[in-house]
C-alpha cells in the first residue's frame, strides 16, 4: 500500500464517550488533519545532497561579489547550492566548475515561478490544501474509502459544512458532511468523525503527493536550489564559482599625524556585510578595488518568439515540399529554451578544469591562522593591524588578501584592516575661494610612497599631543591615490588666516590679419586676481590657492610654478608670521577666428575692421572709404524708397480712378478726364521703374567697390 493511500486517525473510548469532547478535537484538527499528515509521514523525499562549504569571498567596490565553494564530492552524487532569487540570474551568467579529474553532468533548478507551474497541471489549486474538505471538493469524483462511524468505498460526490449547536448553550461548531456515490447508492458520513480515509484512485494519489512535495521544496519563496550532477569516478575536489550583486564594501581610514612632522600613520579598515542568507564560516576574503564591466541579462524569465498565425482554411489536401535550405528555425521549443543555460554551464567545465587548484595551485589547504596580536600599544601610537591585508595591484584593479579566515554571520557587517603602514605627510593651508572666502582649509598633503594604489574612503585625522595624547583634527575625503601621486586632504577652517580676494577682472586686446579678403581676427583675454594673506603672529603659514579653472585659459608666461589640474590652477604663496602678503594669480585666453569679408555685407565690414586694435594707415584709409561707399548706398537706397512709395500712391490711385470710371462712362467728359489722368500715371510708372533700375545697378557697383577694398585691405 502507498504511503500516500491511507489516513489514520485512532480514537480512544473517552472521545467516544464525550460528545462535546469529540466536537472540541475536531474543532482544533479537522482542517489541518488530511494535509498534515500526507506531509509528516506520507511522501518520500529524496535523499540529502552534497552542499559544498564557503571557502573564498571576493568583494569588489563595483557591488559584485564573487563566491567560490569547495569540497570533496563522490562520484554520481549531486552538489546543491542554495541561492537567493534575485541572484539567480547572476548565477546562470558567472557559474563556473572546476573539477579536474572528472566531469559535471546537468545543472538544474526550479523555474522562476515553480508553484505556478507545477499547479497548472493539477486539478486542484494550492487552496485546495488548506483543509480536508477543500481538497475532496477539488477532487470531486474521485474513489476514495473510508471507515469510522460510517465505512463506505465509493466516488466523492460533494463535502458541505453545517452548523451544530454545543450543549449548555456553548454556541455553534462548522462540522462538514461527505458524500460519496457507492455502488450501492448515495452514502453520507461527517468528515469530522472519519477514522481512516484512503485515496484508492491512483492518478489522484500521485497528485497530491506532487503538490506536496511541491509545497515542501519551495517553502523559501525568496530562494532557489540549484542543483550539480556529479560524474566521473572516485572522490576528488570540486569548486563552484560564481558572481553576483553584493553590497558594496567601504573604507574608512584612521591618519594620525606626528606632532613635529614627518611621516604619519596611516590604518585602513574596510566595512563589509553579508547579506547572502548564509554565515561565512572561516572563508578566504578578499577585497577589489577597481571598475570592471559589470552587465545584467534576465536568463531566468523565460521568452517566447513570436509567430505569424495564419488562418484556419479548409481544402484540397496537397503534400508540400520539403524546406532543404540551411536557414535556422525561428524559434525553439520550450524545452530548448529552458535547458540552454544548463548546457552551457556545463560545459564550463572542461575548459576550466585546469584552473581547479586555487590559491597558486596550493589545492584547499586550509590558510594558516595568524598570529597573536602584539601587546597593546602605548596611548599616542595606532594598533598594529594583525590581519592587515596584503595589497596586489593588477592591470585595472587593486586586491586586497587577508592572511586569516573571517567568520561572518549572515545579516551581520563587519570591520577588518586592509591597511598599516606610514605615508608621507606634510601640513600645508588650502584656500578654495568657492568654499570659502576669507579663510584657508587646514589641510595634509599625503604622499603615496608605497607599492599600491589606495583606495578612496572617508579619513578620521588624530594629531599627536603633548603627554602621549592624541587629539582630533577632523575628518577628510580621500580621492583614489595611485602609487607615486599625492593628493590633499582637507581637515578645519582655519580661523587664525586672513585672505582678501580681488577679481580685477578680465581685459582683452582685439588684432587682426587680412589677405585676399580674408581676416583672422585675434583676441587676446588676460584675468587678473589679486590676493591679500595675513598670517596669524604666531605661525608661518604656506598657502595653496585654488582657482577654477575654465576651459581655455592657461597662466601667463609670467607666472612661475602654477600646477594645472582637470578643474583647478594651483600655485603656493609663502606667508610669514604675523604679515601681510601679496600676490596674484594671472591667466590668458586666446581666441582666433576667420572672417571671409567679401561675404558681408558694406555695413558689416565696416563694423569687423573697426574693432581692431592694430590699426594702420592702409586700415584708416579703408575704414574711410568704406564709410563713403556706405553712405553712396544709403543715399541710393532712400532714393529707392521714395520711388517705392511713390509707385504705392499711384497704384492706389489708379484703383480709385478706376472704380469711379466704371460709374460715370468712357465717353462722358469726367470720363475721359478720368483716362487722362491714368495715362499720365503709367507713363510716370515707367520712369520710376527705369530709376529703380539706375538705383539698384549704382547699389551693386558700390558693393563690388566695398568687396575690392576688403580684398585689398593689408595687415
Amino acid at each position: 500500500m502507498s504511503r500516500c493511500e491511507v489516513l489514520r486517525r485512532p480514537r480512544s473510548t473517552r472521545e467516544a464517550s464525550s460528545s462535546y469532547s469529540l466536537h472540541a478535537a475536531s474543532a482544533r484538527s479537522a482542517r489541518r488533519v488530511l494535509a498534515a499528515a500526507l506531509v509528516a509521514g506520507l511522501i518520500a523525499l529524496p535523499a540529502a545532497a552534497n552542499e559544498l562549504p564557503l571557502r573564498r569571498v571576493v568583494l569588489a567596490s563595483i557591488g559584485l561579489a564573487q563566491f567560490t565553494h569547495a569540497g570533496s564530492v563522490s562520484a554520481g552524487s549531486n552538489i546543491d547550492l542554495p541561492v537567493r532569487l534575485d541572484q539567480v540570474d547572476d548565477l546562470l551568467k558567472s557559474l563556473t566548475v572546476f573539477d579536474r579529474e572528472g566531469g559535471i553532468g546537468a545543472v538544474s533548478l526550479p523555474g522562476k515561478a515553480p508553484l505556478q507551474e507545477l499547479f497548472r497541471d493539477l486539478p486542484f489549486g494550492p487552496e485546495a490544501l488548506g483543509s480536508p474538505s477543500a481538497l475532496l471538493n477539488a477532487l470531486v469524483g474521485s474513489e476514495i474509502e473510508i471507515a469510522g462511524p460510517v465505512t463506505a468505498k465509493g466516488r466523492v460526490f460533494r463535502v458541505e459544512p453545517f452548523e451544530v449547536r454545543l450543549p449548555n448553550d456553548g454556541g455553534t461548531l462548522t462540522r462538514h458532511r461527505l458524500s460519496l456515490m457507492s455502488e450501492s447508492g448515495l452514502v453520507q458520513a461527517v468528515l469530522e468523525d472519519v477514522t481512516t480515509l484512503q485515496f484508492t484512485d491512483p492518478q489522484a494519489r500521485a497528485q497530491i503527493e506532487r503538490a506536496l512535495q511541491g509545497l515542501s521544496e519551495n517553502r523559501a519563496k525568496e530562494r532557489r536550489k540549484l542543483s550539480l550532477d556529479i560524474l566521473g569516478e572516485g572522490t576528488r575536489d570540486v569548486a563552484l564559482s560564481y558572481v553576483v550583486a553584493a553590497p558594496v564594501w567601504k573604507t574608512s581610514y584612521r591618519l594620525v599625524l606626528p606632532k613635529d612632522g614627518g611621516r604619519a600613520k596611516l590604518q585602513g579598515w574596510a566595512v563589509v556585510e553579508n547579506l547572502t542568507g548564509g554565515d561565512w564560516k572561516d572563508v578566504e576574503l578578499t577585497l577589489v578595488s577597481g571598475n570592471p564591466v559589470a552587465l545584467r541579462q534576465a536568463l531566468y524569465t523565460a521568452f517566447f518568439s513570436d509567430r505569424i498565425e495564419v488562418p484556419v482554411t479548409a481544402g484540397q489536401t496537397i503534400l508540400p515540399k520539403k524546406d532543404d535550405s540551411d536557414a535556422a528555425p525561428m524559434a525553439r521549443s520550450a524545452d530548448a529554451r529552458a535547458a540552454a543555460p544548463t548546457r552551457a554551464m556545463a560545459g564550463l567545465a572542461a575548459p576550466m578544469q585546469e584552473a581547479q587548484r586555487y590559491r597558486s595551485g596550493r589545492g584547499f589547504e586550509p590558510v594558516a591562522p595568524a598570529s597573536a596580536p602584539p601587546p597593546p600599544p602605548v596611548p599616542d601610537t595606532l594598533g598594529s593591524a594583525a590581519i592587515a591585508a596584503e595589497a596586489e595591484e593588477a592591470p585595472t584593479q587593486l586586491l586586497y588578501r587577508f592572511p586569516s579566515r573571517i567568520s561572518l554571520a549572515t545579516g551581520h557587517t563587519m570591520m577588518v584592516p586592509f591597511l598599516d603602514r606610514e605615508v608621507a605627510a606634510s601640513r600645508t593651508w588650502l584656500y578654495q575661494p568657492d568654499t570659502h572666502a576669507r579663510r584657508p582649509l587646514a589641510a595634509v598633503r599625503l604622499r603615496n610612497d608605497g607599492d599600491a594604489t589606495l583606495p578612496g574612503g572617508i579619513v578620521t585625522t588624530f594629531e599627536t599631543a603633548g603627554e602621549g595624547a592624541t587629539n582630533f583634527v577632523g575628518d577628510a575625503q580621500l580621492p583614489l591615490l595611485p602609487k607615486g601621486t599625492f593628493k590633499f586632504v582637507t581637515l578645519a577652517l582655519d580661523t587664525k588666516t586672513d585672505i582678501r580676494r580681488e577679481d580685477q577682472g578680465v581685459q582683452r586686446t582685439t588684432l587682426g590679419k587680412s589677405i585676399n579678403g580674408e581676416l583672422t581676427i585675434t583676441t587676446r583675454s588676460r584675468r587678473t586676481i589679486a590676493y591679500e594673506i595675513t598670517s596669524p603672529t604666531e605661525e608661518d603659514r604656506e598657502i595653496i590657492v585654488e582657482e577654477p579653472r575654465a576651459a581655455g585659459w592657461t597662466p601667463s608666461a609670467d607666472q612661475q610654478e602654477i600646477e594645472e589640474t582637470p578643474t583647478r590652477f594651483r600655485f603656493k604663496i609663502d606667508a610669514p608670521k604675523g604679515k601681510t602678503t601679496k600676490s596674484k594669480l594671472v591667466v590668458e585666453r586666446t581666441d582666433r577666428r576667420v572672417v571671409h569679408l567679401t561675404t558681408l555685407a558694406p555695413e558689416q565690414i565696416l563694423t569687423t575692421i573697426q574693432g581692431l586694435e592694430n590699426e594702420t594707415p592702409a586700415l584708416k584709409s579703408a575704414v574711410a572709404r568704406l564709410g563713403e561707399t556706405i553712405g553712396e548706398i544709403n543715399r541710393a537706397r532712400a532714393q529707392r524708397g521714395q520711388l517705392e512709395a511713390e509707385r504705392k500712391k499711384i497704384g492706389e490711385d489708379q484703383e480709385r480712378i478706376r472704380r469711379n470710371l466704371g460709374s460715370v462712362g468712357a465717353t462722358s467728359d469726367l470720363g475721359r478726364r478720368y483716362l487722362e489722368s491714368l495715362k499720365s500715371q503709367e507713363e510716370r510708372l515707367t520712369v520710376i521703374a527705369r530709376s529703380e533700375q539706375l538705383l539698384e545697378a549704382e547699389i551693386a557697383a558700390r558693393r563690388n567697390v566695398a568687396e575690392e577694398i576688403a580684398k585689398g585691405l593689408s595687415l
